[in-house]
């Protein structure tokens, strides 16, 4: 039997396809890329824009149209959305699994159209440098643009005890960097009554001994000083790298988008990582054309973005989303498209020198690179604070190798280990 796994949107999902993967091919059954003739297609899909709509449905088509599977699912977020909008374009062979944990729920469908018993995988088998493991799932906030919260649901967290054995066997399998991911990651352990992200870090820290651990996407209003304090206090065995979605440098839009916090408390949240970390890099997203947003709320975020000096920010074009309060905005007083696209532009040049900027801050500075891969004499990965490094070498892959860093080309650091 043959299975292809094609996987859209956010890290949660190609966490939770990488465990699909892993649990296939423990049981014997071969997975190939996309493309190829298969038994089953499964599309992870996402729904957070509408353009992740539509790469999902033209990725459900070319499976049929080219006759590359006699079963399909589509599961993640846009089968929840067509479920529950009573919507579905799709007919056989092409099979709706809405539900979340969605794994077992394919599983268990495949299970018995083949007549297999499957046993869900703990753990993805690396395939790569850096694993990504699912801790959280579900968000309660409810921003006005946001469809997530309907889609996924209420929080839920794994146990500390399984995060620990997961974490402690991919050490065992060579690992050196763990991200620990969620839907909103801030969360972990709301649903047993308290926060405990900190506890849960401080915990693998003792219970491993080379991993690095490194954080995802964290909302800046669940960041205290009490978490930032006790973080940096596990020193190198934490990631110097805060990402933290800004959304608008506008306190008029954030209010409108419901984000929870202003810029000062933004501005003061930054200046608090610094004082514990100076090096510490702040990286972003920022959602460009929200309904309602003038001339003076873009220029605030352009200068909101380079008072700050982001290392890394992701820009998105607004897309209203269907059931959101910003859905019926767009209506009442959305932004051209052709001025979206405009204001994109222009940030992007923005990012682009914010980052330039962080990057030069390393120069003739030792970063700590985790090798992804080596051609030709040439090492390269990412650093302890996210920046892709290439150096002169012949390292091990997997392996972190302090490097010099000598100069800032094309948005990457170089040097020699």
């Amino acid at each position: 039997m043959k299975v292809a796994i094609k996987t859209l949107g956010c890290k949660v999902n190609q966490v939770e396809s990488d465990i699909l993967t892993t649990t296939f091919s423990q049981e014997g059954i071969e997975v190939v890329n996309f493309g190829e003739k298969a038994d089953l297609y499964i599309v992870n899909s996402c729904a957070v824009t509408r353009e992740a709509e539509n790469k999902t449905r033209q990725l459900v088509n070319r499976v049929l149209r080219n006759n590359l599977a006699p079963r399909v699912i589509l599961t993640g977020c846009y089968a929840r959305l067509i479920s529950q909008e009573e919507k579905n374009p799709f007919e056989e062979p092409v099979f709706l699994l809405p539900d979340f944990p969605k794994e077992k729920e394919i599983l268990n469908l495949v299970g018995k159209w083949w007549g297999k018993k499957f046993t869900l995988a703990e753990y993805p088998l690396p395939s790569r440098a850096r694993v990504w493991l699912k801790i959280e799932d579900g968000c309660d906030h409810f921003c006005s643009y946001c469809l997530i919260p309907h889609l996924r649901g209420n929080i839920k967290s794994e146990k500390k005890e399984k995060i620990i054995r997961q974490a402690q066997a991919l050490e065992r399998r060579g690992i050196r960097e763990i991200v620990l991911c969620g839907v909103n990651l801030g969360y972990y352990g709301k649903n047993r009554g308290e926060k405990e992200l900190i506890n849960l870090l401080e915990e693998l820290v003792d219970n491993t001994t080379l991993v690095r651990f490194r954080l995802s996407s964290f909302e800046p209003f669940l960041l205290d000083e009490e978490f930032i304090k006790r973080y940096f206090s596990l020193q190198d065995r934490v990631c110097p790298h805060f990402h933290l979605p800004l959304q608008s440098g506008s306190d008029r839009v954030l209010k409108s988008m419901r984000r929870g916090y202003d810029t000062a408390y933004y501005r003061d949240l930054v200046s608090l990582l610094r004082s514990y970390c100076p090096a510490v890099a702040i990286s972003t997203d920022i959602i460009v054309g929200f309904p309602g947003e003038e001339k003076e709320d873009f220029e605030n975020t352009i200068s909101f973005s380079q008072e700050v000096g982001f290392s890394r920010t992701h820009i998105f074009v607004f897309s209203p989303r269907p059931g959101t309060p910003a859905f019926l905005w767009e209506k009442e007083k959305g932004i051209p498209k052709k001025e979206k696209k405009n204001r994109e532009k222009i940030l992007r040049e923005v990012a682009r020198e914010t980052q330039k900027n962080y990057h030069r801050l390393s120069l003739g500075e030792k970063l700590k690179v985790l090798v992804e891969s080596v051609q030709d004499g040439m090492g390269s990965g990412y650093s302890e604070n996210y920046i892709p490094v290439r150096f002169r070498g012949n390292p091990e892959e997997g392996e972190i190798v302090e490097v010099t860093i000598e100069k800032e080309e094309n948005g990457f650091l170089e040097g020699k280990s």
